[in-house]
């Protein structure tokens, strides 16, 4: 499918349904609680709200189930593969923790009661570890091998919203219904160190740059970024989403998507801070709950409240080909294109490149960060991932200027 075609689309979704067919779905009998994506393969499992865990082979010309079980009669919270991929591990609202065979979705091991409250979040950390976060702010780390728990953090005192993991640190960093941000040394038993309150549920979190920033999504529609390192206050904060961000997912190490309660998917680029345009939509009334990258970085797949699992094709924005090296031919030996150039040209594009507001409220996109390294990297970023994107969402914003559906009437093109 050409990218034009796939994205001039787009605006379709928030409207007519006979446009939907166009893209892979997995369709659900009920709501969908999270999914996660197979490590190797093209596999996607999803956890119900009635319980249920069900698998999937998806592709561009079709999906096939290839098992259904339902371990617990209370809701399936989350889910996540292990690292070889031979084991899915799944998290209920009845406190329970289950570990089923990939293949033939056969129980391994359950493990009753692991928790005090309801398990809302489970986070794989490497083929042998795995964190879980419950409805109380409870975080427990847990051996995959003997199934015994090694360390449990109380710190929080609300719901474990999110959990992201650096291995090259042994660091967990989780956010929760409580503001706080929490940073955890897995290998000892007591905290590393925890944010000020921010005020606001933080609800989702990614690292980004090298591991050197982590963002977090809020309630509010902000996007915190802090500086590794600096965890007492956020470096500076990226407004401008509408409702709140339940979950952001990474593309590379310069651009995440974010997954908002107004159903709509959205590329920003971090340092420069903008919004570079949309991926899709699941409509106003379908808050997007969990938004996952595949590992050959194929599709970006996202789960909502209108009980299903859809397949964005972004293969275009991980394109290795360079079209101002194209343009430029042979290299002379002089960088064709500065960096300060890049960046006035991705200003000065229109309808296309729209700068947040920084915390100050100024339009203007030439923040001023304390880690300079990070800011001259993103400023020799190639334009190519956003010269595709303002084709792609040029088409998109046209179509949504004349579409008679009710979502697409609040998004206009930018002049």
């Amino acid at each position: 499918m050409g990218l034009r075609n796939f994205l001039s689309s787009l605006n379709d979704l928030l409207g007519p349904e006979e446009a939907q067919k166009s893209m892979s779905k997995l369709h659900f009998s009920s709501h969908v609680f999270d999914f996660a994506l197979h490590p190797s393969a093209q596999i996607a499992a999803a956890g119900l709200i009635t319980g249920d865990i069900e698998c999937y082979k998806f592709g561009q010309k079709e999906n096939q189930q290839q098992w259904s079980v339902k371990p617990t009669k209370k809701s399936c919270r989350g889910v996540e593969f292990s690292e070889s991929g031979n084991h899915l591990y799944s998290i209920s609202r009845d406190r329970s923790i289950h570990t089923l065979d990939v293949e033939s979705g056969k129980l391994v091991h359950k493990h009753s009661a692991a928790h005090e409250s309801p398990i809302n979040k489970i986070l794989r950390l490497n083929e042998n570890l795995i964190a879980t976060g419950d409805d109380l702010g409870i975080i427990k780390i847990w051996d995959n091998r003997s199934h015994g728990l090694i360390h449990d953090y109380h710190e929080h005192t609300d719901f474990i919203a999110d959990m992201t993991f650096s291995t090259d640190k042994n660091t967990l960093i989780a956010v929760a219904g409580d503001g706080l941000l929490s940073i955890w040394d897995i290998r000892k038993p007591k905290l590393k160190a925890i944010s000020d309150c921010m005020d606001d549920e933080l609800l989702s979190v990614v690292t980004v740059k090298n591991e050197k920033k982590v963002i977090t999504g809020s309630q509010a529609g902000v996007l915190n970024l802090w500086t590794w390192g600096e965890w007492q206050d956020s470096s500076d904060r990226i407004l401008g989403h509408p409702s709140s961000i339940d979950t952001i997912c990474k593309l590379d190490e310069d651009t995440i998507c974010t997954g908002s309660s107004d159903g709509i998917i959205r590329v920003v680029s971090i340092l420069p801070n903008k919004f570079e345009g949309v991926i899709g939509a699941h409509g106003e009334d379908f808050p997007i709950e969990r938004i996952r990258l595949s590992y050959d970085n194929t599709w970006l797949a996202s789960c909502a409240h209108d009980n299903s699992v859809r397949f964005w094709d972004i293969k275009f924005l991980f394109n290795n080909v360079d079209e101002d090296e194209d343009e430029n031919g042979d290299q002379s030996g002089e960088e064709a294109v500065s960096s300060e150039e890049d960046h006035d040209e991705v200003k000065s594009e229109a309808g296309f490149s729209q700068s947040y507001k920084s915390d100050s409220g100024s339009e203007e996109d030439n923040y001023q960060f304390s880690d300079r390294d990070d800011s001259d990297e993103a400023e020799r970023a190639p334009r190519r991932k956003r010269r595709m994107l303002q084709n792609a969402n040029d088409n998109f914003f046209d179509g949504l200027e004349t579409s008679p559906s009710k979502a697409g009437r609040k998004i206009k093109k930018k002049k």
